[in-house]
Parts: C-alpha cells; sequence; structure tokens
C-alpha cells in the first residue's frame, strides 16, 4: 500500500529537488536500511534508523521510486515533483519470504558522489554511533589516514593527524565556518554525536568553499538540520565520575517557513583514572630515593563544559533558502595536573574560558538570476579564559604537598591572568552554474582577531603577559568545475590567495626592568590546484588530486596562549606545501545480500617551515614551543575495506603508513642538520582500525533493534625524540592495542534506544603525545529518548 501525507518538503535548488519521505512495515513501523532508488538514475540510498530517507538533485517532473528490502515485497512508487509544491511520500512495504535469489536494486547517495569527486575524502555517518557513549573524536580516529591523538581524558588538548600532518595543518569546519573561532569549550571535545550528521573528512586537497588554509586536509561537521519538528534528549554516565547530557531540537511551521533549532550540552568528568610509568614517580624528602614503582590517580584534571546554541529564522521561503540568526554561548573549568610532559604533577593549577558568539547566516539559490547561489556569514565571538596558578604548594603524584615555592606558581610564575579574545569573521561564498556541467565556485574569508591580556600576581611594571596582540587575516579561493563523458569525468581546478598581518606587544628585561618591545610579521602567499575523478566502470573510480598549499600561523602559536604551557613565537614563517594524492575507489559492489566498498590513496607531501611543537624545560617546568622546520617530505598510503551483509552485518578494516622525515641539510639557522633523513619526532607512522558492528534481526527480538559492536585500534610504536640521536636509552612511545566493545537496544517504538559501552576494555596502558597517559578501562551507560 502507497500513500501520500504531509510535511515533507521538496528543495528548491538550481541543482534539482529533494525528495524526503518514510518507508514504514505493516504494522506502521519504521524500517531502517531499506534501498530506495529512482528508476532510470543513479540515484538513491538507504533509508535511516526512523526509516526516512532523502535523495537530492532530481530535475524530472516525474520519477518512479523503487523501494527494496529483505523480508518484503518491493514497491514502486510514482511521484508528481514540482517546485512550488510540498508533499511527502510514506511508503508501506507489505511482508514477503526471503528469496535467496532477490535482486538488491541500489543508488549512489550523496555521501557516495562526495567521495568520488576527485579530492581524497571520506564521508562519516554519524547516525549509528549516537546512541552510543562515543566521543566525536573516536569516530575519527576509526578513518582511514587519521591519528586522533589525545592528551588524557574527557576535555584533554587533542592533537590530529592527516596522513603524516598534524596540529593546525589540519583544519576543522563546524557547517562551513572555521571551528577555532568558537573556542576550546566549543570543540570536538564537548559536542555531542547526537547534534551532529555527518562528518566530511578532506585528505591532503580542501576544495575552495571551506576557504580553509590548511596542508594536512580538513574536517568539516555538519550539524543535524532536520525538515520534520524534533525533540531529542540523551544522558550518558560511565567511570571516573563522568557525566554527559544533550538536549536538541527543531521546528518549522510550514505554512511561513519560520523555523527554530535549539541544542544544549553539559559534560563533566574528574579523569581520576590511574596512572603508571618512568614519568609517574616519587621522591622521597629525607633520602632522595626515587620510586617509579608507584600507580597514582590523577587528583586535578576535573573538566566541566556547558554550552547552548540557538538559530531562529526562516528557511524554505521565496527569498531565502536559508536566514539564521543565531546565539552560541560555551563555558569550560579545566584542571591541569601536568605541563607538557607528566614528571612534575600540578596540584592547584587551572583556567576557566567562555565564549559568546552571535552571528547573521543567509543562502538562497537562484539569487537574482537562475544558477547563481550565495552563502554569507559573518559573526563576532568573543572569548574569555582565565588562568590561575599562584600557590605556593608543591604536590607529588601520591597528592601530598611535599614542599613550598616562596615566589608561587607551579608552573614557573606565579599567574592570575584573564585574557580576552576577539574575532570578527565574513564569510562569503557564491557558486553559479552555467549548466549541469559547468560550474563556477567564489570564497572569500576575512577574520579580525584582537587579544588583551594582563596578570594579576604581577608586580606593578612587570607584567609579561602578552597584554595586546593583532592579527588580520584574508583568504580567497576560485574554482571551476566540470563534468563530462556522462559524469563520467569530474575535474575540479582552482586557485587561492593567503595574506595575514601580525602585532604584538611584548616585555624584555633589560638592565634590571621590563621594557615594553613591538613585534609584527606579516605574509603574502598563494596556492593552485586541481581534483579529477574519472569512472573507470560503474563500480570503479580513480582519483587524482594536486595542489600547492599554504598554512598560516595561528593566533596561540604565535602569540602563545598560558592555559596550553604554549610560549609565543612571533617569528612563525606560513607553511607551504606541495601534495600529490592518486587514489581508486571500488564499491559500492553487490553481490546477492552482500556489499563491498574498498579504496585506497598513495600520497605525496613536500613541506616547507612546517611548523611543530616542542618542549622546552623552563623554571624546571617543560613547556611547549613552536618552531619552523626546513624541509618536510611525507609519503605512504591508507586504505579502507568496508562490507556488509544484509545491512546486518558489517566490518570495517583500515590501515595508513606514512614515512616522514626532515629532509633539510641545513636548518632554519644556517647551521648543518644533525637530523638530516630522521623521521618526525612524536608522530605515530602505523595505524590500524577495525570495527564489527552486527544487528540482531527484529523480528527476533519483536521488531525493536539489538546491536553488538566492538572496535580496534593499534597504532605501533615510534620515537618520542629524534631517532638518530645515539643508539641506547631512547624514549620510545610502546606499541598499543586498544579494544572496544559494547550493545545497543533500541525500542520498538524508535523513541528509546539504550546503549552499554566498555572502553579499554583490557586495561591497556594507553599513551600519546610526549607519553602522556590516557584513561584504562572504563564502563558507560546512555539513554536516548526521542520526545517527538
Amino acid at each position: 500500500m502507497i500513500f501520500i501525507v504531509s510535511p515533507f518538503a521538496f528543495g528548491q535548488r538550481r541543482e534539482g529537488v529533494t525528495i524526503q519521505g518514510v518507508v514504514i512495515d505493516q504494522e506502521d513501523m519504521p524500517i531502517p536500511f531499506c534501498t530506495v532508488v529512482v528508476k532510470g538514475l543513479d540515484k538513491g540510498g538507504y533509508t535511516k534508523e526512523d526509516g526516512s530517507f532523502e535523495i537530492k538533485n532530481i530535475h524530472q517532473k516525474e520519477v518512479e521510486l523503487i523501494v527494496n528490502h529483505i523480508g518484503h515485497k518491493t514497491a514502486n512508487v510514482s511521484v508528481q515533483l514540482s517546485r512550488n509544491n510540498h508533499s511527502g511520500i510514506v511508503i508501506q512495504l507489505e511482508d514477503e519470504d526471503v528469496k535467496l535469489d532477490e535482486v538488491v536494486v541500489y543508488g549512489e547517495s550523496e555521501a557516495t558522489k562526495m567521495e568520488k569527486e576527485g579530492y581524497s575524502s571520506t564521508s562519516i555517518s554519524t547516525e549509528k554511533f549516537e546512541i552510543q557513549s562515543v566521543e566525536l573524536n573516536a569516530i575519527l580516529d576509526q578513518t582511514s589516514g587519521i591519528n586522533v591523538r589525545n592528551e588524557g581524558g574527557l576535555g584533554s588538548r587533542t592533537r590530529y593527524s592527516i596522513n603524516g600532518l598534524s596540529g593546525n595543518s589540519v583544519r576543522f569546519f563546524i557547517d562551513g565556518i572555521p571551528m577555532e573561532y568558537y573556542g576550546a569549550s566549543y570543540s570536538l571535545n564537548s559536542i555531542p554525536v547526537s547534534l551532529i550528521e555527518e562528518m566530511q573528512v578532506y585528505k591532503g586537497v580542501v576544495p575552495v568553499n571551506l576557504g580553509a588554509d590548511a596542508l594536512g586536509g580538513a574536517v568539516n561537521i555538519k550539524t543535524k538540520n532536520q525538515g520534520q519538528n524534533t525533540l531529542d534528549f540523551s544522558y550518558s554516565m560511565g567511570s571516573f565520575n563522568t557525566h554527559q547530557v544533550a538536549l536538541n531540537g527543531n521546528y518549522r511551521n510550514k505554512n511561513n517557513g519560520l523555523t527554530f533549532r535549539g541544542a544544549l550540552f553539559y559534560n563533566y568528568s574528574d579523569n581520576n583514572y590511574k596512572v603508571w610509568g618512568d614519568d609517574v614517580y616519587v621522591v622521597d624528602p629525607n633520602t632522595g630515593r626515587i620510586d617509579r614503582s608507584i600507580v597514582a590517580e590523577r587528583f586535578n584534571d576535573g573538566f566541566e563544559s556547558m554550552g547552548t546554541k540557538l538559530d531562529f529564522g526562516f528557511t524554505d521561503v521565496k527569498w531565502a533558502d536559508q536566514f539564521m540568526v543565531s546565539f552560541l554561548y560555551s563555558d569550560m573549568y579545566k584542571e591541569v595536573q601536568h605541563g607538557a610532559t607528566m614528571n612534575v604533577p600540578f596540584g592547584e593549577r587551572f583556567y576557566t574560558q567562555g565564549n559568546i558568539v552571535p552571528s547573521v547566516h543567509y543562502k538562497k539559490s537562484d539569487f537574482l538570476t537562475e544558477g547563481l547561489e550565495i552563502d554569507v556569514f559573518t559573526s563576532y565571538a568573543m572569548n574569555s579564559r582565565t588562568l590561575v596558578d599562584s600557590t605556593t604548594n608543591k604536590y607529588n603524584w601520591h597528592g601530598d604537598i611535599w614542599a613550598q615555592n616562596p615566589s608561587g606558581g607551579e608552573a614557573g610564575t606565579p599567574l592570575h591572568s584573564t585574557t580576552d579574545e576577539g574575532t570578527l569573521i565574513n564569510r562569503f561564498n557564491a557558486s553559479y552554474s552555467i549548466n549541469d556541467q559547468n560550474r563556477f565556485n567564489f570564497n572569500v574569508i576575512h577574520t579580525d582577531y584582537k587579544r588583551t591580556a594582563f596578570n594579576r600576581k604581577a608586580p606593578i611594571g612587570q607584567d609579561t603577559s602578552n597584554n595586546y596582540t593583532k592579527m588580520s587575516k584574508n583568504l580567497m579561493g576560485l574554482s571551476y568545475s566540470n563534468s563530462s563523458f556522462d559524469d563520467r569525468l569530474r575535474t575540479n581546478v582552482f586557485g587561492k590567495v593567503y595574506n595575514y598581518s601580525v602585532n604584538m606587544l611584548d616585555h624584555e628585561y633589560i638592565n634590571g626592568e621590563y621594557h615594553p618591545v613591538y613585534h609584527s610579521n606579516s605574509d603574502n602567499n598563494y596556492g593552485y590546484g586541481l581534483a579529477i575523478g574519472y569512472d573507470i566502470t560503474k563500480d570503479i573510480t580513480l582519483q587524482l588530486s594536486s595542489e600547492q598549499a599554504v598554512r598560516l600561523p595561528e593566533p596561540d602559536e604565535l602569540f602563545g596562549n598560558f592555559s596550553e604551557n604554549i610560549h609565543s613565537a612571533i617569528d612563525l614563517k606560513s607553511e607551504v606545501s606541495k601534495n600529490v594524492n592518486l587514489g581508486l575507489r571500488f564499491g559500492e559492489y553487490y553481490w546477492n545480500e552482500h556489499s563491498m566498498t574498498f579504496s585506497t590513496t598513495l600520497f605525496h607531501r613536500s613541506v616547507s617551515n612546517m611548523i611543530q611543537q616542542s618542549t622546552q624545560v623552563v623554571d624546571g617546568v617543560d613547556i611547549f614551543v613552536n618552531e619552523n622546520f626546513g624541509e618536510i617530505i611525507s609519503k605512504g598510503i591508507d586504505f579502507q575495506i568496508d562490507y556488509d551483509y544484509k545491512r546486518q552485518f558489517e566490518i570495517t578494516l583500515s590501515g595508513a603508513y606514512n614515512d616522514t622525515r626532515y629532509m633539510s641539510l641545513y636548518d632554519i639557522y644556517g647551521r648543518e642538520n644533525m637530523y638530516y633523513g630522521s623521521r618526525l619526532k612524536n608522530e605515530p607512522f602505523l595505524q590500524f582500525n577495525s570495527s564489527v558492528r552486527y544487528r540482531f534481526s527484529r523480528q527476533w527480538i519483536k521488531k525493536g533493534e539489538l546491536t553488538m559492536f566492538w572496535n580496534m585500534r593499534y597504532v605501533y610504536d615510534y620515537y618520542r625524540h629524534w631517532e638518530n640521536i645515539g643508539s641506547d636509552n631512547k624514549d620510545i612511545i610502546p606499541s598499543q592495542l586498544i579494544n572496544d566493545f559494547g550493545v545497543s537496544y533500541r525500542l520498538p517504538n524508535n523513541k528509546l534506544a539504550l546503549s552499554l559501552d566498555l572502553k579499554n576494555m583490557f586495561n591497556t596502558q594507553v599513551f600519546d603525545n610526549f607519553a602522556i597517559q590516557q584513561p584504562g578501562r572504563g564502563v558507560y551507560f546512555k539513554v536516548n529518548y526521542s520526545i517527538f
């Protein structure tokens, strides 16, 4: 039986109409993972957990949908499409015995089309993860070519590496807007998975529309933007007194397009997990003997964050596809357990950060003329950060006070500093489709950043905080896209222009007094490249992308960040990279009830002036310092295999190897480079990930859905410092094999879902940056409830 109800929207974009609907069974229960395909076109996909589907870019006035699911009769639905209509589709499938020779009909999803454009890219849907107690970082870490490195538990600093390039070489966006402007309290550590729809990962070349100065790649986080009215709640609790709450909803008036979206989250953890090893020791004050056999509990590593994002405006109206006025507020409290390494524990150091970000976002297709689409975003981000480190107490790893520092400050100079930051962001993106085969895209993003800071603990005239800094940055890009040979060949060529200028007021200690010193720096550069995707057959795509890319230094790299133990480096130069990526994608290939996708990429990067973070000892404490390296060569390969049986049993296996070496004969000071030919220090180079997911039959559990999953991550050992320094006593980050296991159950009404996750189930000692230990075994329970 097939019938039509409202409201599901048909998009009004130049590239075609969007069809939305839902598939249900004879008991009116949603059917997930059905195939829904437009007959005669290579378009379609699968229904989501709630039975909904979406097919974009349909140009015909009438289409026929073919809906198929194991155990049900195939449905054929005729749909009349009109740009002025708003209607929807509910498709009810009748039960049928499974036939061994049943034919599965399929089409390409939007995610598949993105992955075949020519860029080395991956689309990650968060739908199957949203009911688990899992962070966005953990999902990214399971993707080929990506290494996510945390410096502790929930809320800790995180570094990302894509194909051997790490740190700020990898850029993050949320709905196309650079994420760094929202502040540390609104980051991948904080945002719940339930608020996210998809993560788009670009490894190497980044498209112009993102407006990124990235070398290693970029990740674009797409938040949920439901067409229907929803309100969802989730709560997770677990080990180390961890609690995470999220509430998000969407309302749209179908008569006038008035739209309201809201999201709220709260995170808390004591992060009081056990640590041990060479850097965890206690000194006997009487004998001076060092005891390295202790197992300590972290005692000053608490984390708390909260935030809300409210959007109010209009969607899918004649004068705008979207006009939204938004307000984002987030706040964070973070205790600091140690410096850049774990050998000196802190007992009272902490910092707070608050962010207020109002913004306006306007999008319109067919703006003034057919084929022209504009996207305008403007905001002003106000961030305030306070660091408190003034105690005279010295702590050991037992949490005891063992000595006094009369001058105060656990990390050196006593601080009670406040840093205020303001960032104006203006982004403009325009695309013009000459026809279905040719398209131009223009993007420009301008930012003005200002910072003021002062230290309440400094004597008059001796405040060495960076009490005034300013940075202006401009990025501009133009691209041309063409599809030919019946869309088998897709080509994108582009050019980019980068420039920035910085000014900084610092202090120097001269003749017993502090004197103000002014610094300034600027740079202009350009980039260019191309991305080509060619379908050798329907299932095999060859991809080639190449680019000269530029990455401008970030404010924290230039001006420092005392909260993160980072010192200023105003003379940093821009990174420049020439990179080439050659990829092969096979699938999604079907046989009987099985399907498989295989993708692999060979890459080569040549980077000049790479910005790397090193450690130095200041006043007995390790701190971070950023510095330029000369020439870095990185080359390697990554791969990913996805296997599926009946949308019930899924296996993913991925791996990556990169050979990243310091290849300058001389360092930046003109001295002979003693590290020539060495692997880049403190960088993993071999990693494997695998995951298995099994959904039990809905009939077996009376229409509910029971799922079990297992994830494994393996990282081969690597050196903490340069590998060619001597032959003995090298610090090695050991090989690590981490296993996570979980089970989830979604009730038949699809409103309530429960999950139980066991992370690091074998309590493996897990290390990351500079041998900083991560949490051991933890158990987490999560409840998800769709209120409506």
